[in-house]
């Protein structure tokens, strides 16, 4: 693990976080340099070209939705007065991918998470009539639900596949007080001054797209509790049977207005790969995959008076441990049995779309991926002495992870935080969704140093940098942490390639369960 140095490591990070790429935003100028700079790397290294028509690139195309808050419009009706809501202060929206201009008014159906859980010990739908109606859902999960688990039924996919299933035709996201640790909504404003995207399939239809759903929005807090004040239940009341995971639904006594509108634009954006192949003459056929994502947010809304959102630790810095790791990989006097693919994927920022559209068009056979190591930044700030593994508990990955980790004198720990669906939220995410165990590993809240609170410094850098222009290479950075973080990635995928047996579900798992291949 030589090769494992910081200062290839940060050369890399410093280059991608640079004010001159502008914050690598998806279809702009400065990722597409990105993206070069990590194909420049890939070929230097003298890895194969594993994109399209032998390069190292794999188009994505995507329809861009730029949402016009001058003629959106949210408002509510409850006993013959209607009250206007305002853009911003009240609601967001973020424009709908098959419809530009949309309209619907109906009654309003409170259906608490929106969940239903596979086995239908939890639902939120029991008794309840939301056809042709508007449904207003809670973000998250119940609590009591194991992490993965919840986080998978947290996803607006899900939420919305349960509300369309059930007959509904729009909906408002509800955001509760203890919403504010995560993302403030000053934040999520700011945030909703970006485009939002779909990948198009070789159809042209927008990847996940709900048609039955004409229109949604998300209300903050102020707003949401308002839509309580004459129901049959206290928003004080549901907030408390939301967090004891207690199936809830009724509906409102008011209707609702949404009308929602935004811009198409046709963009494209590329993911880069590249491969080692494998020495084993049967296994080299099996892959491998490394990830991590190329692009952040671009430029935006000044924040102490800086536009540019650099992405240095999200996730310039996991894509320079791709580099790294990749060279490490490669130095080696005999590749390892399997092959190992390359991924810096795009419009992770847009909702892991640039992994979700390589997941459903492979540059190799989706059967040929025994596991995906998705890095969504590298450890850079402290260093530790465990780490967190998320989605390892659902296959034997966490047995490669535990063994490792040993090696290196770490500790696992599980999701401190599983409030926060990190499992959902990275570009892991949509290789499990088709069926292939997958691993993100993290730093835990233990640091080395016992001045440093991992858990209080987590909760502040997300309050103050998270998707902010203070993320760049001026915040404070420690490069220690980033080589403990390559040489556990490294060991894990390493130990992965070289085991004759693949990786393999857990019995029961609900994953593997609904998105392994049955035969």
């Amino acid at each position: 693990m030589g090769e494992l140095r910081k200062e290839p490591f940060r050369a890399h990070m410093a280059f991608l976080a640079d004010d001159l790429l502008e914050g690598r935003g998806t279809g702009a100028r400065g990722h597409e340099i990105a993206a070069r700079y990590v194909a420049a790397q890939f070929e230097a290294l003298g890895l194969n070209p594993a994109g399209q028509d032998g390069s190292y690139f794999q188009r994505v195309p995507f329809r861009q939705l730029t949402v016009e808050p001058e003629k959106c419009a949210v408002s509510i009706t409850q006993d013959g007065s209607t009250t206007e809501l305002k853009w911003g202060d009240d609601f967001l929206m973020r424009g709908n991918e098959v419809y530009p201009d949309s309209s619907i008014e109906a009654p309003v159906v409170f259906v608490g998470y929106s969940v239903r859980t596979p086995d239908g010990s939890y639902d939120d739908y029991a008794g309840v009539d939301v056809k042709g109606k508007i449904v207003a859902m809670f973000g998250g999960a119940p609590p009591s639900l194991p992490s993965e688990l919840q986080a998978h039924l947290s996803s607006l996919r899900e939420k919305l596949r349960n509300a369309r299933d059930h007959g509904a035709i729009g909906a408002l996201a509800l955001r509760r007080p203890s919403d504010e640790k995560g993302l403030p909504w000053p934040r999520v404003v700011i945030g909703a001054g970006f485009p939002s995207m779909r990948w198009l399939g070789p159809d042209g239809v927008p990847g996940d797209a709900y048609p039955e759903i004409h229109a949604r929005a998300g209300l903050s807090v102020a707003a949401s509790e308002k839509l309580f004040q004459r129901a049959s239940k206290s928003w004080a009341d549901v907030l408390r049977d939301a967090e004891a995971s207690k199936p809830q639904s009724f509906a409102l006594p008011l209707t609702a207005k949404l009308h929602e509108v935004s811009r198409y634009e046709a963009v494209s954006s590329p993911n880069v790969i590249a491969a080692l192949p494998g020495s084993d003459p049967k296994l080299s056929q099996e892959y491998v995959v490394y990830s991590a994502h190329v692009d952040h947010l671009g430029i935006g809304r000044p924040i102490n008076s800086d536009s540019i959102y650099n992405g240095a630790a999200d996730d310039a810095s996991g894509t320079a441990a791709l580099l790294v790791i990749a060279k490490a990989f490669k130095s080696m006097p005999r590749p390892p049995a399997r092959s190992i693919l390359f991924l810096g994927a795009t419009a992770e920022e847009k909702g892991l779309l640039g992994s979700d559209y390589f997941a459903h068009w492979p540059t190799v056979p989706i059967r040929s991926i025994v596991a995906d190591i998705n890095m969504d930044g590298a450890s850079v700030f402290y260093t530790f002495n465990d780490i967190v593994a998320l989605g390892a508990p659902d296959s034997s990955l966490d047995a490669v992870v535990a063994r490792n980790a040993a090696r290196l004198g770490l500790k696992v720990t599980p999701d401190p935080e599983p409030d926060q669906h990190y499992f959902v939220r990275a570009d892991q995410y949509s290789f499990v969704r088709q069926g292939v165990p997958s691993v993100f590993i993290s730093e835990g809240e233990e640091a080395k140093d016992p001045a440093v609170d991992g858990k209080k410094f987590t909760e502040q850098w997300i309050a103050t940098r998270y998707h902010a222009p203070s993320d760049d290479m001026n915040q404070p950075l420690n490069f220690d942490a980033a080589v403990q973080f390559m040489q556990i990635d490294f060991l894990v995928g390493y130990d992965i390639a070289q085991d004759p047996q693949r990786p393999k579900w857990k019995p029961g798992d609900f994953f593997g369960e609904n998105f392994a291949p049955k035969n």
